[in-house]
């Protein structure tokens, strides 16, 4: 431990990326402390639906070759959680499947057939396959020109992998702190209401919660919360299949043999917290596609909101303000696929090494383009 301070790093947020970014600090040596406000995966990191995706192979860039470098080291890494914490993340690399839509669609998706060979190194595949295959499981009204079927994409439980990464990390000696709300942030310190905790570094990762803090020192907006809703369905026998992304609709099947269905993305909301007929479009989508979800029943929804930065890229590292703070927030959609490799490189960052990360994800490049 750095002499004059309580612990290495402390970490705002017991969501996926401040319990990724505390489990790649432990991991590296380091003495961590989490901080959280209410209890852990309460906000975002709390959902249903839990889809690793990939971007589509085309137009290949930095940003598109983390996500995959991510998503191609996602079963070891929960692997590793899982074995350590003995509880279940319910990761699973189940693949996808998406309907094609018409003639134009199809094209393109034979084109990135080929295109997935050589970007994604062989290590995972892009087909156009005949909806006949999954019979029983996509209806083939909603496929007539058949379907991609993608082997890289994995489901997990959100809340469960949050819950065995908490646990993993206080297997090693991580003090994670529920009910703690924060009151200041100061060089190298954070404050509470009974007490103070120093730190060589202190990383933000609370979501929404980091915007408001971040535009008092931007002078202008940073991100906002995107709300989405989603349900979870019971009384499906859904075994062996892949998950399906079809008409802005995932269906997921999970490892207790529930079915996720969402998500939505509302920018406009009234109340983040509760369910409305946005979700009950959702639910029509996901049985049109999915017939077999006909006989299922609703056991329980989920509403939140998601953090997407201005530009909807995650903000990573140090940023102009008190001494070492870094950030770690803004994964949206991709935020469970990315975190344990967002984690890594903040780990990296407080320890001195110089780290490959695209421009876009650099927080001081969010700051630098605020105008």
């Amino acid at each position: 431990m750095a002499t004059g301070f309580d612990k290495d790093v402390v970490v705002i947020g017991a969501g996926i990326f401040g319990l990724s970014v505390a489990w790649a600090c432990i991991k590296l040596g380091m003495s961590v402390t989490v901080v959280e406000k209410t209890t852990i995966a309460a906000g975002a990191s709390g959902g249903v639906v839990g889809a690793l995706s990939p971007n589509v192979p085309e137009n290949w860039s930095p940003k598109k070759q983390f996500q995959l470098d991510a998503l191609l080291s996602a079963q070891a890494h929960w692997a590793e959680i899982d074995a350590t914490s003995g509880l279940p993340s319910g990761y699973g690399r189940l693949g996808r499947i998406i309907p094609i839509t018409n003639a134009r669609g199809l094209e393109h998706a034979q084109i990135r057939t080929d295109d997935a060979k050589s970007l994604w190194d062989g290590e995972a595949y892009w087909h156009v396959e005949d909806s006949a295959k999954f019979n029983g499981w996509i209806a083939p009204d909603a496929a007539p020109y058949g379907v991609i079927h993608e082997n890289l994409s994995a489901r997990i439980n959100p809340r469960l992998a949050c819950l065995s990464l908490a646990t993993a990390l206080k297997s090693k000696g991580c003090e994670i702190l529920e009910g703690w709300e924060m009151t200041a942030i100061g060089d190298h310190q954070i404050s509470g209401p009974d007490d103070t905790i120093r730190a060589k570094a202190v990383v933000m990762a609370a979501g929404v919660d980091c915007f408001p803090y971040l535009e008092t020192l931007w002078g202008r907006n940073a991100g906002m919360g995107v709300k989405g809703q989603s349900a979870v369905l019971g009384g499906v026998n859904a075994v062996d299949v892949p998950m399906i992304f079809g008409d802005h609709t995932y269906v997921i099947p999970h490892e207790n043999g529930d079915i996720a269905v969402g998500s939505t993305s509302e920018n406009k909301y009234d109340d983040p917290y509760t369910v409305d007929e946005q979700l009950n479009v959702v639910i029509e989508r996901a049985l049109t596609i999915c017939p077999a979800l006909r006989a299922s029943k609703i056991k329980h929804t989920w509403a939140n909101v998601r953090p997407r930065a201005r530009k909807p890229d995650p903000m990573l590292g140090p940023i102009h303000g008190p001494d070492g703070l870094y950030m770690a927030t803004g994964g949206f959609k991709i935020g469970f696929g990315i975190a344990h490799k967002c984690g890594g490189v903040i780990a990296a960052m407080i320890g001195g090494e110089t780290v490959s990360l695209p421009k876009q994800f650099h927080a001081s490049f969010a700051e630098a383009t605020k105008k």
